[in-house]
């Protein structure tokens, strides 16, 4: 019998359970995980494997409460739906064919259960001529609107309203009014928001606004009075967050999940490209297909180069001889112990860069002199399709305009939770291994079985076979170590487990691959230029929310500290009342004074009679100064493949001086994005405070 608490099996029985044609709910949670795991498990018989072995181990794991892959995937596993997918990404072109088929591609995903992620960079600023119809253009948040107003009337997966996350560069005209689209409570309250900018817009750097349509600059702004912008927003409401695109690009060569456009500038138009057809230079290549050779392998440019404005660009200078000039942030290949991308700028005297010698006309090292300022001109990106590069004047350099997710793709998410990786004597680092090894086998298994909502999808999905294990129950596993998540030592514990958890999904996907293959876009790709022998997933880590999940499982969410010791949760409309299990064991006999005030107040702060070690361990989120938030996203993100799912929470007296502060920190110790809730400021909370309830709606922006 699986021990599961009055919250859980509420939880499951909404929105997991399956249901008769009367409505009745006609499975029990064992049944549900067994449905799952003999589902999933089908994918084992076309390799030659027993499915009945994968069977019982995917349910251990599941029964046990030890992994839960991604609410899709609970839903509809063993169904006529059987779409497992958590996420997806749409692309949204500047014509009325495009958005309106991603309007009804996103309605296809969202009732099968999926959420999606879209930009809406390339569509032209309100105002714009529209030649066709000689009329204006209504802009992204106009459109985004209609969207908006459709996930209202589609449950995801017939069960809980769909939810989407929009982004827009910072360099878009309209990304003022993209700012303030969630300002006030009601509109695109299904939208999360995110501003996607470069390094140099954290720098305070001019922010050239471009029309994505012509590529004309219509205006410049100062950067500080843009984040002035997205942080009183912020504040406000909580959108949008910031997604900084050179850091995803840097650090995470392979496509991740959610489709940010990256718009920053990288070579100029007389650099030299190799393509099947002979050297070309970029210029000619602007909006003509071609195939980018590197060593002699091809990987196809369907779209060919295109202009990105007007930079500063430099002259890259070797002893060899070779130069190229691009951009201070464009990355290039540097042989530094093994391979790894270093942008431009942060290149230094005697770096090693790769070059392509395939032909014999390079060395295949060049070593690195220096950077020349070149000044201004026009510049320009590309897309390579399953390398992420090409060759410019015979160096091997990333393409800046990769997306984290390529058009179509969908990734399926699931969680381990750490709670339960705790024994007698630490953490029990070889039941942990074999949870990593089960649930990569589990994750990528949904890949063969599961049923897509769209031809696209599936295309491009095994193309790259991306998988994002992560964790739950981390605040909790702390809790049972006896480490206050505010201190040095549960940064050192973040950084000690999801290193284990990364290298052993490594080693779980090679294993994988060396039965039934590399994914087919493993040739070009980061693992095989970093020397990996095989590897069957292009990504495979990643940090969810698991928000049903970790009620289900009964433990804390995600990465994130305690909300609360006690609190009240609304769960589809009903209200829980809640003590943290772990604080009902630990705290012993306190006295009903001292139990009455922690429900009262929601934390242990200024509760008399509580032991100091106790109150230490049971810290809530607004206890922790904001920036020791963004510590603990950093310390997971070194060593997570794809984005770290986390909200900086404030207290609801926080100033936007707060916001701005989080904001720079996530910049300054190498986080990917970042998101701030100020408490309060949302009518409908899923979690109540005591402390704060009814005490800050009427707060003004202190500017």
């Amino acid at each position: 019998m699986i021990s599961l608490s009055t919250t859980a099996l509420k939880v499951l029985e909404e929105r997991y359970l399956l249901r008769g044609e009367g409505g009745e709910v006609v499975e029990t949670p064992e049944e549900m995980f067994r449905r799952v795991a003999r589902a999933v498990a089908s994918a084992d018989e076309a390799y030659g494997d027993d499915p009945a072995v994968a069977e019982d181990a995917f349910y251990s794991v599941m029964a046990k409460l030890e992994f839960l892959p991604n609410s899709p995937t609970l839903m509809n596993a063993g169904t006529p739906i059987n779409q497992l997918s958590a996420c997806f990404v749409l692309p949204v072109e500047d014509s009325i064919d495009s958005i309106f088929s991603s309007l009804r591609d996103m309605a296809i995903i969202h009732k099968s259960g999926g959420g999606v992620g879209f930009s809406f960079s390339r569509l032209r600023p309100r105002g714009d001529i529209v030649a066709s119809t000689m009329g204006v253009a209504s802009g992204p948040v106009s459109f985004m609107r209609i969207f908006d107003v459709a996930v209202d009337v589609i449950k995801q997966g017939g069960r809980r309203r769909g939810a989407n996350m929009g982004v827009l560069h910072v360099s878009h005209p309209d990304i003022f009014s993209f700012i303030d689209a969630k300002s006030r409570e009601g509109p695109l309250r299904n939208f999360n928001l995110s501003v996607t900018v470069p390094d140099e817009f954290m720098d305070d750097r001019p922010v050239d606004l471009i029309n994505p349509r012509n590529g004309e600059v219509v205006d410049s702004v100062e950067s500080r009075v843009i984040l002035k912008r997205i942080v009183e927003a912020a504040w406000r409401s909580g959108d949008p967050g910031i997604l900084f695109e050179d850091r995803i690009n840097r650090y995470n060569p392979t496509p991740q999940l959610g489709r940010i456009e990256a718009t920053n500038p990288c070579v100029s138009g007389d650099t030299i490209v190799m393509t099947s057809g002979g050297p070309r230079t970029v210029a000619e290549l602007e909006g003509r297909p071609f195939t980018a050779l590197i060593r002699g392998s091809g990987y196809p440019c369907p779209s060919g180069f295109f202009r990105t404005g007007e930079r500063d660009v430099y002259d890259l200078r070797t002893r060899e001889g070779p130069g190229l000039r691009l951009t201070h942030d464009h990355r290039v290949l540097v042989m530094d112990g093994g391979l790894e991308w270093r942008a431009a700028g942060e290149l230094e005297r005697g770096d090693l860069l790769v070059m392509d010698d395939s032909a014999g006309e390079f060395p295949a090292l060049a070593t690195f002199r220096g950077l020349r300022g070149a000044g201004r001109q026009d510049v320009y990106d590309a897309t390579v399709y399953g390398a992420s590069a090409f060759t410019a004047n015979g160096f091997i350099v990333h393409n800046c305009g990769e997306q984290p997710l390529l058009p179509h793709e969908s990734c399926n998410l699931g969680s381990v939770n750490l709670s339960l990786m705790v024994g007698p004597s630490g953490i029990n680092w070889e039941k942990l291994r074999r949870t990593v090894h089960v649930a990569v086998h589990f994750l990528d298994n949904v890949i063969d079985v599961n049923s897509y909502p769209l031809r696209p999808v599936e295309e491009m999905t095994l193309r790259t076979r991306k998988i994002g294990l992560g964790v739950m129950g981390f605040a909790d596993m702390l809790i049972k170590l006896g480490i206050p998540y505010n201190s040095v030592a549960a940064l050192e514990v973040a950084g000690r487990v999801m290193s284990f958890i990364s290298s052993e999904a490594r080693m779980a996907s090679m294993e994988l691959a060396r039965e039934r293959g590399s994914f087919p876009e493993f040739k070009g790709s980061i693992w095989d230029i970093q020397g990996f022998e095989c590897m069957r997933n292009a990504t495979l880590t990643t940090i969810a929310p698991t928000g049903s999940l970790s009620i289900i499982a009964g433990t804390s969410s995600g990465i994130e500290p305690l909300f609360a010791v006690s609190f009240t949760r609304n769960i589809l409309g009903r209200s829980f009342h809640e003590l943290h299990p772990l604080f009902k064991t630990m705290a012993g006999r306190l006295d009903k004074r001292s139990l009455e005030a922690i429900e009262s107040r929601g934390s242990l702060r200024g509760v008399p009679g509580v032991p100091a070690g106790i109150r230490r361990l049971f810290v809530t989120a607004h206890e922790i100064d904001p920036v020791f938030h963004v510590k603990m996203q950093a310390a997971f993100q070194r060593y997570v493949d794809n984005a770290v799912s986390k909200t900086v929470n404030l207290p609801a007296d926080s100033s936007p001086a707060d916001v701005e502060r989080v904001f720079r920190a996530a910049h300054e110790l190498g986080c990917k994005g970042v998101t701030v809730y100020r408490y309060g400021s949302k009518v409908d909370e899923v979690l109540r405070f005591p402390e704060y309830a009814g005490s800050c709606r009427d707060m003004t922006c202190p500017n």
